[in-house]
């Protein structure tokens, strides 16, 4: 039988903000090493919605 771990969440993040535009990939990656297993990405405004909802999909799927 394999190791149960627990991850951790991230539970206030703005992955959807244009600072992270240019290196999001390689901060997830950091993410996934640490142990983060979701993310609860938090929009500035409404005009964030549709990246956060194209994110969610590509986001450990």
């Amino acid at each position: 039988m394999g190791t149960v771990g627990i991850g951790l969440v991230d539970c206030h993040c703005h992955v959807s903000a244009p600072d992270f535009d240019r290196d999001l990939d390689d901060v997830l990656e950091k993410a996934k090493k640490a142990n983060v297993v979701a993310l609860v990405a938090v929009a500035e405004h409404s005009g964030e919605f549709e990246k956060i909802m194209q994110l969610s999909e590509r986001i450990w799927m």
